[in-house]
């Protein structure tokens, strides 16, 4: 046996009952009448009394008021309809799933699979095809001078997912579906809290040499539609870093946080072997008679990336930003420029004496393969590797360009799925959980001098409401709310009596 929690004071308590619940399932719930009632309440008892939770198995009122003495019973309710938020704040790492999800082999490795179960998802949230919808152009990044460039969708090689776990369905397999919750984004009530922190991730977009980014979601609603079924939408917002740098989406109606920023990506994926994030240079062609490469010519394209190492040879992943110029019939060298600011933590929370960089050519509109670029040490074109620091511009030449080997990694394993807590980088998620409340709402209108007349055998001096029932055409209960508090009938008043899906 319970009793209604006193703290919720002149609230109604609704429940559907049994008989509530059938007539939903097989559709028709439609509330006639309504009745009042005092069963619960002691006339000759102290003022403050204790009142019944409703149940399920309940079949009416006990003492039902008349509607004038010795008429009716019942009432005829006003309905309507409400949606009603409700928010819970919630900072957790435990809850939350890392999972990388690649469709192509990271650079360098050969014959080695990564894909996984969710490169599926991939797919459905835009990262595999330009034409599955219509928002998207393409992931933006941005290189070391400050300019636009699109990754397409066929060119984005991994995702990062960070998946809410379901805690606490294990043992009802079947709540999932009964009741569903998504990330806020509801300004309204000032709950707009929502953050993602990689604590010990060296970023190199931090405005200094620190480890630990945060970031944050953006205010403007955006959504994904189907170019093959147009009422097939996906909302999201932005998810994006303290310089408001877009490095991701937020699907809060599924509970994930994307990032698409793939260099975000390889320093969450631990078998990259780092915890850094490597800047994209400004790759672009010049036209030269010095030693042109003589394969960049029109329908070829170039593509090109770099990484650092220390004395002991290669062991991390290369830059995951792959740049790309196309060739033409000029005589071209090709420039791989880097800004100073772009390598905040080189010597200053990573070690690196080393600089590669690794090219492969293909087709126009051709993909690069994983094992087939090519890579050559140009450290000795600096003084030091700290040269990168305030900002240098290499130059490959046909001379260079043929002095290279084929790069092969003995990374592996990539794509494995772990805790947001596990791993090199860990991480905390701040955010507002909210469900949609789904009300029916009924007004019981009680004039004045009508529904006065008690009948509970203890009556007297004036009438307390502890009850109200919910009826059908046939006065049968489809849902009881009582009040935690009694309300003493006088004038004309009127009951709301709510209930939730």
């Amino acid at each position: 046996m319970s009793f209604l929690n006193t703290g919720y004071s002149a609230t109604v308590a609704a429940r559907l009952t049994q008989k509530g619940r059938n007539s939903i399932a097989k559709g028709n719930f439609v509330v006639s009448y309504f009745a009042v009632g005092d069963s619960e309440y002691n006339y000759n008892g102290t003022a403050s009394q204790n009142t019944l939770s409703p149940f399920d198995k309940d079949s009416h009122v006990k003492y039902p008021f008349w509607y004038t003495s010795g008429s009716t019973f019942f009432g005829i309710p006003v309905d309507g309809s409400n949606t009603t938020i409700c928010k819970n704040l919630v900072t957790s790492n435990s809850d939350w799933t890392l999972s990388t999800v690649w469709d192509k082999n990271p650079i360098g490795l050969v014959n080695t699979s990564t894909t996984n179960p969710y490169v599926g998802v991939k797919n459905l949230l835009g990262y595999s095809s330009s034409s599955g919808q219509t928002y998207n152009t393409g992931t933006t990044i941005y290189d070391t001078t400050g300019t636009a460039v699109t990754i397409s969708p066929e060119e984005q090689k991994a995702i990062a997912i960070l998946h809410y776990t379901q805690s606490g369905t294990t043992g009802d397999p079947y709540r999932f579906f009964k009741y569903d919750d998504y990330i806020c984004i509801d300004n309204t009530t000032g709950q707009t809290s929502f953050n993602v922190t990689l604590s010990s991730i060296m970023y190199h977009r931090s405005s200094s040499a620190t480890s630990g980014a945060t970031f944050t979601m953006g205010t403007v609603d955006k959504k994904m539609i189907s170019n093959y079924n147009l009422r097939y939408e996906l909302p999201y917002r932005d998810l994006v870093d303290s310089q408001t740098n877009r490095v991701g989406k937020i699907f809060h109606n599924q509970k994930l946080i994307v990032f698409d920023d793939e260099e975000i990506v390889a320093a969450l994926d631990t078998s990259s072997s780092r915890n850094y994030t490597l800047t994209a240079p400004k790759v672009d062609v010049i036209v030269t008679s010095n030693s042109p490469i003589t394969s960049l010519t029109t329908g070829k394209t170039m593509w090109v990336t770099y990484m650092l190492s220390g004395s002991t040879g290669l062991s991390d992943l290369p830059c995951n930003y792959f740049m790309k110029v196309t060739g033409s019939t000029n005589d071209e060298n090709i420039t791989v420029k880097f800004n100073s600011g772009g390598f905040k933590h080189l010597n200053s929370g990573y070690s690196a004496s080393q600089i590669y960089i690794l090219c492969q050519l293909t087709n126009n509109g051709v993909q690069p393969t994983s094992d087939s670029w090519k890579i050559r040490n140009y450290t000795a074109d600096l003084s030091s590797i700290d040269d990168l620091k305030t900002g240098f511009t290499f130059t490959i030449n046909q001379t260079k360009f043929a002095d290279t080997t084929t790069y092969s990694s003995s990374l592996s394993s990539f794509g494995t799925d772990r805790a947001l807590s596990g791993g090199t980088i860990t991480g905390t998620v701040a955010l507002v959980r909210s469900s949609d409340i789904e009300e029916m709402v009924f007004n019981l209108n009680l004039p004045d001098g009508k529904f006065t007349t008690s009948q509970n055998p203890t009556f007297t001096g004036t009438s307390k409401i502890t009850e109200v029932a919910l009826l059908n055409s046939n006065k049968e209960t489809l849902a009881m709310g009582k009040l935690s508090s009694p309300v003493t009938r006088s004038g004309s008043q009127v009951i709301q009596v709510k209930i939730d899906f």
